[in-house]
């Protein structure tokens, strides 16, 4: 109705929609875009009105569309985003500022210098804005500066670092030569963090070869992979290594190196496979050595001793955790719960589906790797359970991972190799067997759950002589336990119909 009233007095009624406020516009055009009936004459009155500025005022209509819409809210933004040009939709935060969270406005797609076809892949993802750490690291690597990067694990620094890199490839003309060799190299150390972080790379770029390398996987597909050329290159220390000393990989054309986790690398004992890497991409004292890129939740002082031999002096850096602030998740609740050894299994069936439900993902860290059989055999877990940890063959590992994700299992039991770099994001339940002796394996374990901006609990078991420990991670990682008791009967009964409601 408002539409074929606005044809007499158009003069009049487009000064009024001016000088009206966004909020008395919302409802009508709401309701216009939720009811598909009158979403088709909007073009007609585009094409009417063609007298002096009618182009302008298309787009000035499809201009409010948006911002109506944003500032409704995600489930009418999706709605409107079909009807107004690929151009508005591109930048459909920029008028919701009242509407939208200071990081939303701050990580709007149009801060940045993003293809359409990146933001398009990004919206595919779910991703509508940038997350903190990648505003704060976009420029400075799109910038081709050295950069060492410190944030919480689970704020997004994979695509920290893959968005800005593959936007700078891809801008750039294309080397399409069969053998051609990479420009990106990102070493981690652990296969499942390898396989995570080729697979964001993969789902930014439709352009650019992206290849993982790995141990305990077959040469022969690795060897294809480097005959058919190769932009991108994520992989493990050891097996990068295997293929350069059998004069299969070429290095002297990498552009950017990138190490992930690079304290836990260090830790590892990788520190020297990774220099003799290194030292294929890197002259000493050349201008043309490639930008060096570090990231990490923890970074000791050695470990930026270690960047100085291959960062440019002036090295940017960037600090979203700072050194008295909670090291931990922000989105993570720390509970902390006093059980015997004996116990341990039984109370935790209990715990998960107290905390989790039966419909939700929970990680149980073990210290050791018989322990994880032991407690994913045990009877008294009422859960369907898997192990996950070191001696499990390579493959086995992918499929419980897969496994995991998809639902299939609820509860991932597992050691430390799944402590780092494995993006889960609907891990509700992370519980600890034992408080770790060190904080930097807290900080990653508790770090599986509350990613990617949703809310998750974390509950470490202690027993009575470690008490201390537990006083220990809570000084060094900030935190505060919250001590509660074994759940009790009663919390079972109403968490079982809880679930029944679902």
């Amino acid at each position: 109705q408002e539409e074929s009233k606005e044809k007499k007095p158009k003069r009049r009624e487009k000064l009024k929609r001016r000088g009206k406020a966004e909020g008395e516009q919302a409802q009508p055009e709401e309701s216009g875009l939720g009811d598909g009936g009158l979403e088709p004459p909007l073009p007609k009155k585009a094409k009417k009105s063609k007298k002096g500025d009618g182009a302008a005022e298309e787009s000035g209509s499809a201009g409010r569309l948006v911002k109506s819409a944003s500032a409704l809210g995600n489930g009418v933004a999706s709605q409107a985003a079909p009807s107004v040009s690929s151009d508005a939709a591109a930048g459909e935060h920029d008028g919701d500022s009242e509407e939208l969270t200071e990081e939303a406005r701050e990580g709007a797609f149009s801060n940045f210098p993003l293809s359409k076809n990146t933001i398009n892949l990004l919206k595919a993802r779910g991703v509508n804005y940038l997350f903190p750490v990648q505003v704060k690291t976009f420029q400075p690597i799109y910038d081709g500066k050295d950069l060492i990067a410190q944030a919480r694990t689970g704020t997004g620094k994979t695509f920290s670092f893959a968005i800005p890199l593959t936007e700078k490839l891809q801008n750039v003309s294309q080397d399409e030569r069969r053998g051609r060799s990479p420009k990106v190299l990102v070493l981690v150390p652990t296969r499942e963090l390898a396989i995570q972080v080729a697979r964001d790379f993969k789902n930014l770029t439709r352009k650019l070869s992206v290849a993982c390398f790995y141990g305990g996987t077959p040469y022969k597909a690795q060897f294809d992979l480097l005959k058919s050329g190769i932009d991108i290159l994520v992989g493990t220390p050891g097996r990068i290594k295997d293929h350069i000393q059998n004069s299969k990989l070429d290095l002297s054309n990498v552009k950017h190196v990138v190490l992930d986790e690079v304290d836990h690398m260090l830790d590892m004992g990788f520190a020297e496979q990774v220099e003799e890497i290194l030292g294929f991409a890197y002259k000493k004292g050349s201008e043309d050595n490639p930008q060096t890129l570090l990231f990490s939740a923890t970074c000791p002082r050695w470990v930026y001793d270690v960047a100085k031999k291959y960062m440019k002096d002036e090295y940017e850096q960037v600090d979203l955790i700072g050194k008295k602030t909670q090291r931990t998740a922000t989105t993570v609740e720390h509970l902390a719960i006093q059980c015997r050894s004996s116990q341990r299994a039984e109370v935790l069936g209990d715990i998960i589906q107290v905390y989790s439900g039966s419909r939700g993902r929970t990680i149980v860290f073990c210290e050791t790797k018989k322990e994880a059989n032991e407690l994913a055999l045990n009877s008294s877990l009422k859960q369907d359970a898997q192990s996950l940890h070191g001696d499990i063959p390579q493959k086995q590992r992918e499929i419980t991972l897969k496994g995991f994700r998809n639902g299939v299992f609820e509860v991932l039991i597992a050691t430390n190799v799944a402590a780092r770099g494995l993006d889960i994001p609907e891990v509700d339940l992370v519980i600890q067997c034992s408080p770790p002796k060190d904080v930097d394996s807290y900080i990653h374990r508790s770090g599986r759950t509350g990613r990617a901006g949703r809310t998750g609990i974390c509950i470490c078991f202690y027993q009575r002589r470690e008490e201390d420990l537990l006083k220990q991670v809570e000084q060094k990682a900030g935190i505060t336990f919250k001590r509660i008791g074994v759940p009790s009967a009663t919390d079972i009964i109403k968490a079982s119909s809880n679930d029944a409601k679902k």
